[in-house]
């Protein structure tokens, strides 16, 4: 069921804050009125004003704390709730309580031994072969890459470049381990290493996004493209009406070609998109006439955004990324990672499908967080803000701005979770805690499914002319222009998981 947004945080604290102000106002106004009439001698004037400086004060203490306890109570709500603007598979999920709760029963794939098998086949080979391949840690990057992307990025002279702070690094190497079975990184578009006859095409595609970087994308987030031109490569899920499911036309993943456990893996993952793809189209429906990108009296910028999402249908095609990953948590460590969305906006991609398909019960604790861009319902005053909201609405511009990121609840990580949400949805894993003496594990299967209108291309139209290693090192410089090339200081996330 689709889980929709309905929590309008902004708008409660909003009205608490301008109801807040005015009651002050309003109790000092009788005050001091009542005193200007009990008057009757010229030498109280000053004692009246005095009086009146102590009631202002003495009401603005107790607006105040009155402010500080409901923005608790907003806080608290939404950090219990479940998360919204996910499509969340569970058991009587229509009969599901209203209340604010994590009670999750994920449905269980049927298909879910099946799957899980091939990709066990498909990971001996990996071992048999020398094609095992761990995710690098991306503050081990130093050197001629680092200082390449700098320059990059710090000739950069449109407005949106973000100049970040110096962030202390969170280095999680010995906390946990990454196996990609199958990566996006690993198979991304770059002329260096791939030969095409679209070249032209390509290069036109990287040379239209550049000039998108003034505006939005279509998640109300600011566009950005990459400055290295790498882009992400999604396998061809087309349907077939004889069959009655979506199979992978054509290629999957490059390392895996000479795989003979290739076909039935393809054909498993055929299985699990056709299970997604009706939950995927009425995710869709939902958010295609979304509007976003709010504009108030503040920040009239008149920038664009490019959204046109709208046009996109499933019926026939989806075109997704695919990602299999084993993550390996050390023995008692806890384990957070970091907040992102999927891919940079040129990248286009509309919805993350994602499937928890192995997840040790001695992992506990772990949270799947969301948060997402501003939509124009969420503007409380429809561009016309109060001035006085700022008076009790501690850190306003973090809360009450609707330029700020508005946050959507989080979802239990277990075994079993099934769930389908836009890329708008910025999110991170949470406190996944192992207590145990020894590693635990998951394993996720994702699809990043790509709108196929404004980006065509796929990982049927390349040839990679590299060996893997070759392209294992340009992974770094693609891994850390996506850890670095932020948004805003409110809005600062990665454009990948690392």
């Amino acid at each position: 069921m689709l889980n929709t947004d309905n929590n309008n945080y902004i708008n409660k604290i909003y009205y608490k804050s301008v109801s807040l102000h005015q009651y002050k106002q309003t109790e000092c106004d009788q005050h001091y009125q009542q005193q200007e009439k009990d008057a009757e001698v010229e030498g109280e004037v000053q004692d009246i004003q005095e009086n009146e400086d102590e009631i202002w004060e003495r009401l603005d203490y107790k607006c105040q704390n009155e402010a500080k306890q409901f923005c608790k109570s907003i806080y608290k709500e939404i950090k219990a709730q479940k998360a919204n603007d996910v499509y969340i598979f569970e058991e009587n999920a229509e009969k599901t309580s209203k209340i604010l709760k994590h009670n999750e029963k994920y449905i269980m794939y049927q298909r879910k031994d099946d799957l899980l098998k091939v990709i066990n086949k498909v990971m001996i080979y990996q071992e048999q072969n020398n094609l095992v391949d761990y995710h690098p840690n991306i503050n081990s990057i130093s050197g001629e890459i680092k200082q390449l992307v700098d320059q990059e990025m710090g000739q950069r002279q449109n407005q949106w470049y973000y100049r970040q702070k110096q962030e202390k690094k969170q280095n999680t190497e010995d906390i946990v381990k990454v196996r990609n079975i199958i990566h996006q990184s690993l198979q991304p578009y770059h002329k260096d290493y791939t030969q095409t006859q679209k070249k032209n095409e390509f290069e036109e595609y990287f040379k239209k996004v550049k000039q998108y970087e003034n505006g939005y994308d279509q998640w109300g987030k600011q566009y950005k493209a990459s400055l290295s031109e790498f882009l992400w490569l999604p396998a061809v899920f087309a349907y077939s009406e004889q069959n009655k499911m979506y199979e992978i036309q054509g290629k999957l993943f490059n390392p895996l070609e000479n795989c003979p456990d290739l076909g039935e893996l393809k054909l498993e993952l055929g299985h699990l998109m056709t299970y997604f793809s009706k939950p995927l189209q009425q995710t869709h429906n939902y958010f295609q006439e979304q509007s976003y990108k709010i504009i108030n009296e503040f920040y009239d910028d008149g920038v664009q955004i490019y959204d046109s999402k709208s046009k996109v249908d499933f019926s026939q095609k989806i075109h997704a990324i695919v990602k299999i990953s084993e993550i390996e948590i050390a023995p008692q460590s806890i384990y957070s990672g970091q907040w992102h969305v999927e891919g940079f906006s040129s990248d286009n991609i509309l919805y993350t499908c994602l499937y928890v398909i192995e997840h040790d019960e001695n992992l506990i604790n772990g949270k799947l967080k969301f948060k997402r861009t501003p939509r124009v319902s969420d503007d409380p005053q429809q561009r016309m803000q109060e001035q006085c909201a700022h008076t009790y609405c501690p850190d306003y511009e973090y809360l009450c701005d609707p330029h700020k990121l508005i946050p959507l609840g989080s979802l239990d990580i277990k075994e079993n979770l099934m769930i389908i949400f836009p890329n708008q949805n910025i999110h991170k894993v949470k406190g996944i805690q192992n207590v145990t003496d020894k590693p635990l594990k998951r394993k996720i299967i994702a699809f990043f499914v790509v709108n196929h209108e404004d980006q065509p291309f796929t990982i049927n139209d390349v040839e990679f002319i590299k060996p893997i290693e070759f392209i294992k090192e340009y992974r770094m410089r693609d891994m850390y222009e996506r850890s670095k090339n932020k948004q805003t200081d409110a809005q600062a996330f990665n454009y990948c998981e690392h």
